[in-house]
């Protein structure tokens, strides 16, 4: 059996599709940057952070936590390695298309994978999208909107307002809740977020956060599991 398609062509109609979602991705690195800026980054190192870690979720909650003045490696590490667990369900998901274009391409291709393109792809998938060069295709312009994102805030902190004051720090809820709507085709689809939302509230009182995130994800994870019926 010959090796799936991984074309220019498949690489070009991913950006192309991709781009608008750039435009997003750019307003969220914008408020990355200004917060890193804010916390004594300069644009240099804002732009280290979010090509090396790639994750706004995952860099926000490492530069509040070395805000506090206690971070510690092993601390950062465990943070940025919770919130970015959801990337292993991703890879799995994508792993029986994607590895048909060989270890190389595929792993390439992973390093752009963020939350948006893993969606676009995965509709396109169900559509009989055949050329794995689509996801790489799609993150391309997504990781530059990212990076000239961070590196005009970082840039621009004393002229820009706050995050806040842009309503940046509400664009990862809104993006995480059009995931689910785009995701859910029946009502019965919502039971695993409602849990793992109820499960992340009453969490977080009472032992913040992170651990907020790790809950919600086990909970709402296992209730996933437990409805799962393959199909007839």
């Amino acid at each position: 059996m010959g090796r799936a398609l991984f074309t220019w062509n498949g690489f070009r109609r991913g950006a192309r599709e991709g781009l608008p979602l750039a435009a997003s991705i750019f307003a969220y690195g914008l408020g990355f940057g200004l917060v890193a800026a804010q916390a004594g980054f300069g644009v240099a190192k804002a732009m280290a952070t979010s090509a090396a870690i790639y994750s706004g979720s995952a860099q926000l909650a490492a530069v509040n936590l070395l805000q506090t003045g206690e971070a510690t490696l092993l601390a950062l590490f465990a943070t940025i390695l919770v919130i970015n667990a959801r990337y292993l369900l991703f890879g799995a998901a994508l792993q029986p298309w994607l590895w048909q274009a060989g270890p190389l391409r595929s792993y390439g291709s992973l390093l752009l994978l963020g939350d948006a393109n893993w969606l676009l792809t995965m509709r396109r998938i169900a559509q009989g999208e055949e050329d794995r060069a689509y996801l790489a295709g799609t993150g391309a312009p997504i990781a530059l909107g990212w990076l000239a994102g961070t590196a005009l805030g970082a840039a621009a902190v004393s002229v820009l307002p706050r995050p806040e004051a842009l309503g940046f720090d509400l664009m990862l809820p809104c993006f995480a809740t059009a995931m689910v709507a785009a995701m859910a085709r029946r009502g019965v689809d919502l039971v695993p977020v409602a849990v793992g939302a109820g499960a992340a509230l009453g969490i977080a009182q009472l032992l913040g956060p992170a651990a907020a995130v790790i809950g919600a994800g086990l909970a709402g994870g296992a209730v996933a599991a437990l409805m799962y019926r393959p199909p007839a």
